[in-house]
């Protein structure tokens, strides 16, 4: 085991070795640390300005509808044009909007529309950077890198969650005003950029002709591995706003722990997902991908009860800890298997219909969710959540394809 974790970190030191690999790495750490202060943030202040539930799960899946909306297009943009200069440009947008959603709370002008516009606005563009990083990992690492290389940036974008909502939380704590952490936010874009702006690689593009938006919907139909994961993914994933929406609520109501305790269930899930991420670059996982899929999904399903029960904010940060370690495991062979089976001139496309239908069922999960809890409480609606993993894990273990999915 030892050994296992002594290659694991010589796998990091060596994809961050290269250079294109390193500014793209160091780019989605700045960038990705604003996104999730910004996340906090917001949703902090709708919950404080509104007192609403329905206005806060809008809020929240604001920064998920996007995939839904605007991933095909944005998936051929990618295939048909330079990666470097789209992130770039794109960075650059959220900065735009960030500003704008600075001066609108600090000028108190049209406040909820504008955050609302403004944040649709920076996670639709953010949405371009994401596509652009995540196809743009197989042109800066070998194939035999790709797991040392999604495993990394996985970890950096859990690095980036801890960081982002901890901080949230402490300025939100001491300051308590939300638009000096969303002008700390624009800041963090544009040195996003910067760092962006120096990599340097040739982007492939689609021969023959212009990729066009449905073609990787048509990709992931016609092959049916892609097909039954993105399937049996896109219903898991509306139990989404369990650990990402639904604990504002558990602070809230159950722990009293308001803001502070939700921003500290969320360095908690971090902090397990990063060991996950870790974990899975010690153990063998290419060749059971699929199995760790299944197995971690109905894993959820029971730790979802129990952090549902588990009565005070200390024992949900240890059950939350073991939450996030099973979705890092799960998250990075994921990943690393649709880098791994996707042909370069496709890659853009074919990551953005899947994450489009991945985060389609999240984004609706984040606006009933809000009702849910009024109409059931939140304990209740983390059992049915946990009845749907439950019965789709089943399923899921009837799909051949996804059983043996390997890369």
């Amino acid at each position: 085991m030892l050994v296992d974790a002594l290659e694991s970190r010589k796998g990091y030191k060596q994809v961050l070795s290269h250079r294109n690999f390193f500014a793209l790495w160091l780019g989605s750490l700045i960038g990705r640390t604003g996104d999730y202060l910004l996340f906090i943030a917001m949703v902090g202040f709708i919950v404080n300005l509104t007192g609403s539930g329905l206005d806060a799960g809008v809020m929240t899946a604001l920064f998920y509808i996007p995939v839904f909306l605007f991933a095909p297009l944005f998936g051929r943009i990618v295939d048909n044009n330079d990666r470097k200069k789209l992130i770039v440009l794109a960075t650059m947008i959220e900065v735009l909007f960030g500003a704008v959603l600075f001066i609108s709370i600090r000028e108190s002008f049209l406040v909820l529309p504008l955050s609302f516009i403004s944040v649709f606005m920076i996670a639709t563009f953010g949405l371009m950077v994401s596509i652009c990083r995540s196809s743009s990992i197989p042109l800066t690492v070998s194939k035999e890198e790709l797991t040392s290389a999604n495993s990394l940036q996985q970890s950096t974008t859990q690095f980036s969650r801890i960081f982002g909502y901890a901080a949230g939380g402490i300025l939100l704590l001491l300051l308590g005003r939300t638009s000096g952490i969303v002008l700390l936010v624009v800041v963090t874009f544009i040195a996003s950029a910067i760092a962006f702006s120096t990599m340097s690689f040739t982007s492939p593009v689609a021969e023959g002709k212009s990729r066009r938006s449905a073609d990787g919907l048509k990709y992931i139909a016609g092959n049916r591995l892609f097909l039954e994961i993105t399937a049996f993914l896109t219903i898991v994933n509306f139990t989404g706003a369990g650990m990402i929406f639904l604990p504002a609520f558990m602070s809230q109501d159950v722990f009293r722990t308001g803001e502070t305790g939700y921003a500290s269930i969320m360095v908690a899930l971090a902090l397990g997902t990063i060991a996950g991420n870790y974990l899975v670059t010690v153990i063998k996982v290419r060749g059971i991908v699929g199995k760790i899929m299944l197995l971690s999904i109905i894993a959820n399903a029971a730790l979802y009860v129990v952090f549902a029960y588990s009565g005070d904010l200390i024992n949900a940060l240890a059950v939350t800890l073991i939450i996030g370690l099973v979705e890092g495991i799960s998250a990075v062979p994921f990943v690393s298997l649709l880098q791994a089976r996707t042909p370069p001139d496709r890659m853009g496309s074919v990551l953005a219909g899947v994450s489009m239908l991945l985060l389609g069922g999240a984004s609706l999960s984040m606006i009933l969710s809000g009702e849910l809890v009024t109409i059931l409480g939140v304990r209740y609606v983390y059992l049915l959540f946990a009845a749907l993993l439950a019965v789709i894990t089943v399923v899921g273990f009837n799909m051949k394809e996804l059983r043996k999915a390997s890369y």
